[in-house]
């Protein structure tokens, strides 16, 4: 199976059907994020269709480490574990069904080296704060589209400046940006 030509497939299918998912310019930028910081362990909230995972587990399975993806949708979910599979990353995921917001503080502190953030923009400060322990030191963290969505996570905002959170916005695609934050 050639994974490209799937991924391909992937962005037709989502763009045909308007399923949100990353941009190829995204994936690009994070997955070389994710290859200059030797990521091992990787936490994505919000798996949506599987896109944005499968571009990092083609990437990343090289280097001996594991994605855990989390997603409430139970359609997106089966999705997802059928195209993991075809694309044969199934072995480098686990993939949670259910509220990220119950499953986040399940997982183990001080265990991921980076941290995708890009569901439900209105809590993305409760997935960050969540998620702040499960980050070694040095991981980083990042959350998708917030200048498009700026309206939406003024509470993430509020969050940062209240928490003195230091972060860099940076504006990835010509609509949009992502907010990394590196844990220290």
């Amino acid at each position: 199976m050639n994974r490209k030509q799937f991924l391909l497939d992937l962005r037709k299918y989502w763009l045909e059907n308007t399923v949100p998912n990353i941009t190829d310019v995204n994936a690009k930028f994070l997955v070389d994020l994710i290859n200059i910081s030797k990521t091992k362990n990787m936490l994505e909230i919000g798996t949506a269709n599987w896109f944005s995972g499968i571009n990092f587990a083609i990437e990343l399975e090289k280097n001996d480490w594991h994605l855990t993806t989390i997603d409430f949708s139970p359609k997106s979910h089966n999705e997802a574990l059928e195209n993991f599979k075809i694309a044969k990353v199934d072995n480098l995921i686990t993939a949670i069904l259910w509220n990220a917001l119950d499953e986040i503080p399940k997982l183990q502190d001080d265990f991921f080296d980076f941290i995708f953030i890009d569901w439900m923009k209105k809590r993305s400060w409760e997935f960050l704060e969540l998620c702040l322990p499960k980050a070694k030191s040095w991981a980083i963290i990042i959350i998708d589209d917030v200048l498009k969505f700026k309206d939406k996570m003024s509470t993430l905002r509020t969050y940062l400046e209240k928490n003195q959170v230091q972060y860099n916005i940076l504006p990835i695609d010509p609509d949009d940006g992502i907010l990394m934050i590196i844990k220290k």
